[in-house]
């Protein structure tokens, strides 16, 4: 499943409801926090504390954000980036099928 993410410091982000409505999984080296819906299963955010990526910052699903303008979108750059090996400086050695 392809996911569209924006990344955002926490002085960008702000949480307008349903966060108890929130569950956070967490996996491998237990440091980025995905939160989903405890409801339908949505992964709408994600946050981390990592040095790596400049300290604290959330990953947004932009299919979660209201109002979003589709022109914006589709001129939005765009950045791989090789999670699997957390590698958050360079792409992975492939991204033809991303």
């Amino acid at each position: 499943m392809r996911k569209w993410l924006a990344f955002v410091k926490p002085v960008e982000f702000r949480l307008l409801a349903g966060e108890t409505e929130l569950t956070d999984y967490q996996f491998g080296a237990m440091r980025i926090h995905h939160l989903f819906c405890k409801h339908c299963g949505v992964h709408s955010f994600g946050w981390a504390d990592a040095p790596e990526l400049g300290g604290k910052s959330y990953a947004v699903n932009v299919n979660c954000l209201d109002d979003v303008n589709i022109d914006e979108l589709v001129s939005a750059p765009i950045t791989y980036v090789d999670g699997r090996n957390d590698n958050w400086k360079s792409p992975p050695a492939e991204t033809r099928h991303l």
